[in-house]
């Protein structure tokens, strides 16, 4: 596996958590039906473009990178929610993936509870969870979420990696919006023991996961990021206070960022289709700064 798609496997706790915790409040009453949206207006010279991701999909799932030329080869830079192509970066993920105490994913579960856990990662990654025990619980849940068993395909693809080889291949330079460590820190909002709590009752219905997983791969795919809203709160009831730690603030955070780097540069910005939709996604913020945001079908 190379380093890029193992960055993509660990950045992709942030990308799934954002589509699973997106707006447990209404959804709003525009009708989205696009996943890419032009950003024009409130004095912007020229526009600049937004697309929601899904970080790990089956190569079938993933549109072919020439739908999203025209609006790349307009683009002076790409945005995304880390610099990918810095070379520091894997090693800031996978110290901020590592539980930091000393302790090991052992020390969360119950006897019965570890056995579960160890069974679905035998069974999904052919490998006991016992040799990655030292990752935070929810970077495990990652693992066997984004795992050949649970996608139905090896090897997987990612927008991610797409984009950041589009933009090596035509010299654009790659903007990041956080940093590995305010990543981290954000994921802690979530305590471990509730991580835990998550990963031990992945472990007594994996077929749950795996068919939650498919229906909002299915989802995505329709290009409605307010439907992809509601079927996330359908499947989904989380701590209202990590919900606004990993997705309202880092929202609000984006769009002064985006609105700096707009002004002056036309960008591309690829980001998880998560934090679009909803009252209080990046669309409405934009909107209510003043900016026309436009769906493009592709």
């Amino acid at each position: 596996m190379s380093i890029k798609l193992k960055l993509v496997l660990l950045s992709t706790v942030f990308g799934l958590a954002a589509i699973s915790l997106a707006a447990q409040a209404p959804a709003s009453k525009v009708n989205e039906n696009g996943l890419l949206f032009e950003i024009s207006g409130n004095g912007l010279k020229k526009p600049s473009y937004i697309f929601g991701t899904f970080h790990i999909l089956c190569p079938t799932d993933v549109m072919p990178m020439d739908k999203f030329a025209p609006y790349i080869d307009k683009s002076d830079q790409l945005i995304m929610e880390l610099d990918m192509d810095d070379p520091n970066v894997m090693g800031s993920m996978a110290k901020g993936a590592a539980i930091s105490d000393g302790r090991t994913i052992k020390d969360f579960l119950t006897a019965e509870q570890y056995a579960k856990v160890d069974e679905m990662f035998k069974n999904s990654l052919g490998l006991s969870v016992d040799a990655v025990k030292t990752l935070k619980p929810a970077i495990l849940s990652v693992l066997v979420v984004t795992s050949p068993k649970m996608l139905g395909c090896s090897p997987p693809s990612s927008y991610d990696l797409s984009f950041v080889k589009v933009a090596a291949d035509k010299k654009k330079p790659i903007i990041g919006l956080e940093t590995v460590e305010f990543q981290s820190k954000t994921l802690e909002c979530q305590p471990l023991e509730k991580q835990a709590e998550s990963l031990a009752k992945m472990a007594e219905d994996p077929q749950k996961a795996e068919d939650e997983l498919k229906k909002l791969i299915s989802t995505y795919k329709e290009q409605d990021i307010e439907k992809l809203h509601k079927l996330a709160i359908e499947q989904n009831k989380t701590d209202v206070n990590f919900e606004k730690d990993l997705l309202d603030d880092r929202n609000a955070a984006w769009i002064p960022k985006i609105e700096g780097i707009i002004k002056t540069t036309p960008s591309f910005i690829a980001v998880g289709a998560g934090h679009l939709g909803g009252p209080k996604g990046v669309i409405q913020l934009m909107r209510a700064k003043g900016y026309k945001v436009t769906p493009i079908r592709l």
